[in-house]
């Protein structure tokens, strides 16, 4: 009796083991990513299981998330396919916030994408008392598009693109092989880093629950037509919940849209949409490139071409707002004078080249006058560069970017040197050097191009010509295609001009109506916080002088992470030890992002 009770006991285990096994979700050994395709090795795919096996433990608390993906995933699916993000980066969202918008990490990160305030600046989220965009899923899911489209453009690999939205590029170096940059094959093994695990245990956890409908049928539907409306008018005029529309729009912190730009409000609709007429006239100033072409560091200023680039067509690329062309094999003055429709001279003198000069393949050439200045204020120089190269990388005069620094044009410079592009080197500031990353010569990854080329493969030259001038053209300030001065003569100190907050404005709005950018006037009146108080005064247009106080006197609370800076050369410079730098700024690591804004006292 009792041999057959134990033998009961043992069956029914087995039957409970085996249904287990059966509702469990399986980590497969292949899995596809963007392009690429994946091959999970066995120690890799107990790890995805582990983290799988926790995600769907609770039935109820993951079918909780997963209907709060139904309505969220739609918005960030149309948004990434637009941006060319591979869809799968959707469950990032869902790993890092659960698509809890107003989410705060314990490292002060916060939002759907989990953002910290400077991070969420540099890819053109405003963040301030009135708005926090990081809660806005469109403005966010946008801001991490061109968050993950700057790393991918780096490393060419989707998985160590996923990785650097944790760690940061500069981190994930010491996580990534430069052997797997632009391979569309990869193995992940037992030393996959866990962050990219939990990644595909979301993916694979949630990928066949998050379709279809919302339990309560609840979808969102963006409205573009909210400057300067209260969202109590909003939920009135769409005729919506007025709770459920606060609930949904947590970006607002003030009680009406502001008005210097278009917003996103997201109204929560069940059934048929609220009909809402489109009839805005498109602000015909508006870019492409809005919110991100405002003096931040972003990938797109740093132009520099593949050699290996085998296209048919002419390449046609905007660098500093002027068109220029790409070097193809064999071109020489003539040939690329002929495709920009320039005389030789002209096309020449626009490149500050000599009629003898060798043209470059892969290089860039303009079409039109190079600027007086760059965009970006200060480039370190890399190894074997010269300052023609220089000023062809940021389409700058070559005589010009010689006076910013104070130098003559035949000069050479050393490799490390940090380059003024934007304003003059005062006379009494010291040429300074930055310490270039020790990487080995042939471990060095070029760059791609930067700036999405419009690529024309037209019959003849100068239907191409006509097509690139009616899509991507910006005519720079110049008449008849000869070179105009700018009216401030850079030799000469910038003039400061002030302005005085009044009641309601925002620093968007100042920008705007200065026609300056917000990193500028953030830069120039070193506002780690981008609220304004009435009355505070703001300087506008420079603050660089020619009677400056000596750096070392200047009191100075933040530093911008520029290419090439390092902790420790952070702390040096500004007497610090590292240790100081880390409490201050509140990082676990000594990883930095260029544009990152440091505390320094």
């Amino acid at each position: 009796m009792r041999g057959l009770l134990v033998f009961f006991i043992c069956l029914c285990s087995m039957v409970a083991i085996a249904d287990d096994n059966v509702g469990r979700v399986r980590v497969p050994s292949e899995i596809t990513l963007g392009d690429m395709k994946l091959k999970i090795s066995d120690a890799c795919r107990r790890n995805i299981q582990k983290d799988v096996d926790a995600l769907t433990k609770s039935p109820k608390f993951m079918e909780i998330k997963a209907d709060r993906a139904r309505i969220y995933f739609p918005i960030i699916e149309k948004i990434f396919k637009e941006e060319g993000v591979p869809e799968d980066f959707k469950f990032l969202a869902l790993q890092e916030s659960a698509l809890i918008s107003d989410a705060v990490s314990s490292a002060n990160a916060v939002g759907f994408w989990q953002f910290k305030d400077f991070t969420g600046r540099e890819v053109g989220l405003r963040i301030d008392r009135s708005v926090d965009e990081r809660l806005n899923i469109v403005a966010s899911t946008h801001g991490a598009a061109k968050y993950f489209k700057r790393h991918n453009f780096y490393f060419d690999n989707w998985v160590y693109t996923i990785l650097a939205h944790m760690t940061g590029r500069g981190g994930a170096g010491k996580y990534v092989e430069t052997s797997n940059f632009g391979k569309k094959r990869m193995t992940l093994d037992g030393k996959t880093h866990w962050y990219v695990v939990r990644f595909l245990a979301h993916k694979i956890a949630y990928e066949g629950i998050t379709g279809g409908p919302n339990s309560e049928g609840l979808r969102l539907v963006e409205y573009k037509k909210g400057k300067g409306k209260t969202l109590s008018a909003i939920a009135k005029e769409t005729k919506v919940n007025e709770e459920e529309l606060k609930k949904y729009n947590k970006w607002l912190k003030a009680n009406k849209v502001p008005g210097e730009k278009t917003y996103s409000v997201m109204l929560p609709v069940r059934g048929k949409a609220p009909k809402i007429k489109e009839n805005d006239t498109p602000d015909k100033n508006k870019t492409d490139d809005e919110g991100v072409d405002d003096g931040l560091i972003s990938v797109k200023v740093y132009p520099t071409i593949d050699k290996d680039l085998n296209v048919s067509g002419t390449i046609y690329i905007k660098i500093n707002g002027i068109p220029s062309i790409l070097a193809k094999r064999g071109d020489g003055i003539n040939v690329l004078a002929k495709k920009a429709n320039l005389t030789p001279e002209k096309f020449a003198k626009y490149n500050d080249l000599k009629m003898t000069s060798i043209i470059k393949e892969g290089e860039i050439y303009y079409m039109k006058p190079k600027r007086n200045r760059g965009k970006i204020y200060f480039y370190t120089v890399q190894p074997n560069e010269t300052l023609w190269d220089v000023s062809q990388k940021f389409g700058v005069k070559l005589v010009k970017l010689a006076k910013l620094n104070r130098m003559a044009t035949i000069d050479e410079i050393k490799p490390g040197r940090v380059l003024w592009l934007h304003k003059k080197r005062p006379a009494n500031m010291p040429i300074e050097y930055r310490e270039l990353p020790r990487m080995p010569v042939d471990e060095v990854i070029p760059l791609k191009v930067v700036p999405k080329p419009v690529i024309v493969e037209s019959e003849t030259e100068e239907e191409a010509q006509e097509e690139l001038l009616e899509v991507e053209v910006e005519e720079p300030a110049v008449a008849n295609n000869e070179v105009t001065e700018e009216i401030s003569e850079l030799d000469e100190p910038i003039a400061i001009t002030t302005h005085k907050v009044i009641k309601g404005e925002t620093l968007y709005g100042i920008a705007q109506a200065t026609g300056v950018s917000v990193s500028d006037l953030i830069e120039w009146n070193d506002l780690y916080d981008t609220s304004l108080k009435v009355g505070q005064s703001l300087i506008i247009h420079g603050s660089v002088e020619e009677n400056l106080e000596t750096p070392e006197t200047n009191e100075v609370n933040f530093h911008v992470v520029e290419p090439g800076d390092t902790m420790y050369g952070i702390s040096k410079k500004y007497g610090l030890e590292v240790e100081e730098i880390l409490k201050l700024n509140q990082k676990e690591n000594f990883n930095l992002d260029v544009g990152e804004r440091l505390r320094v006292k």
